[in-house]
């Protein structure tokens, strides 16, 4: 337990000592399947999944151009699994409440609207309440299922984990689609490691939808920008001649009888001429 731990501070360090470029917050809602995997031969054909969920809160961040960072949720899950012996219809099932807690580091490819996103990293996992079993079997038999209906369940287990997905940037916030797995590497149930049935760890995989709202310095992604085509440009001979045609057609023609004849007698001498003529 102490090692994790350490290595979940080293792996947030890691990434959270530089400048912060670009964070995101939201939730995120998934189902799994999950089933029990130990190492017994003839246990493993016993044991089949059971459907589960959970939903929680997210935290994002990003670096080098919103390409790499890590992500943070802590989620509340209901988990089950079930074992059946083969070729009868006995079986053994019970459910259970955790609250999960994965970190993972990731790489989004991409920097418009939408992205390829794929992480990796570990998980937390704390046992909160086992339901009661669901059996239809009077008695156990020595294959295991006796150790796994009266063992004591480890309240903390720790494993890794990974998702894939495709996220879709919108005004409105940013919506991630993706795939989801996780594989135990600690023991569920505390099990004498010289019995048949020595460790159980569980497997889980699923799909998942997560919504976030950037916040920072710099946007999560940018917008393409489609490329204008450029107007032929006209021949500027042709553009001269056209604005001289348009004011010759604007300069209205004075009419001819309208014109001022500045070599016609006036007023004055006529009088002058009648009254030498009188004289």
């Amino acid at each position: 337990m102490t090692n994790f731990l350490k290595l979940q501070i080293l792996f947030f360090l890691l990434f959270s000592g530089s400048v912060f470029s670009q964070n995101l917050i939201g939730f995120n809602a998934y189902y799994m399947q999950t089933k029990i995997a130990g190492d017994s031969a003839g246990m493993k054909k016993m044991m089949f999944s059971e459907p589960g969920s959970g939903f929680g809160i997210a935290y994002k961040h990003t670096e080098l151009r919103n390409i790499i960072g890590f992500q943070g949720e802590i989620n509340f899950q209901k988990t089950g699994f079930r074992v059946q012996v083969p070729d009868t219809n006995l079986y053994y099932k019970r459910y259970s409440k955790h609250i999960n807690i994965p970190l993972f580091m990731h790489l989004d490819f991409g920097q418009h609207s939408v992205k390829a996103v794929f992480a990796i990293g570990t998980y937390a996992d704390f046992l909160l309440e086992n339901s009661k079993p669901e059996t239809n079997m009077e008695v156990f038999d020595s294959t295991g299922v006796e150790r796994i209906a009266n063992g004591k369940y480890n309240t903390f287990t720790y494993g890794l984990t990974s998702l894939a997905g495709i996220a879709f940037c919108t005004k409105a916030g940013v919506f991630q689609f993706t795939a989801r797995a996780n594989i135990g590497m600690s023991k569920m149930i505390k099990i004498n490691e010289v019995a048949l049935l020595s460790f159980i760890t569980d497997r889980s995989i699923g799909f998942g939808v997560s919504y976030f709202k950037p916040f920072g310095k710099e946007p999560y992604y940018t917008k393409k920008e489609k490329i204008k085509k450029e107007e032929p440009l006209e021949d500027e001979n042709v553009n001269i001649s056209k604005d001289e045609d348009e004011t010759k057609e604007e300069t209205p023609e004075t009419p001819e009888e309208e014109k001022v004849d500045t070599n016609a007698p006036t007023e004055e001498d006529l009088d002058w001429e009648q009254r030498f003529d009188k004289e």
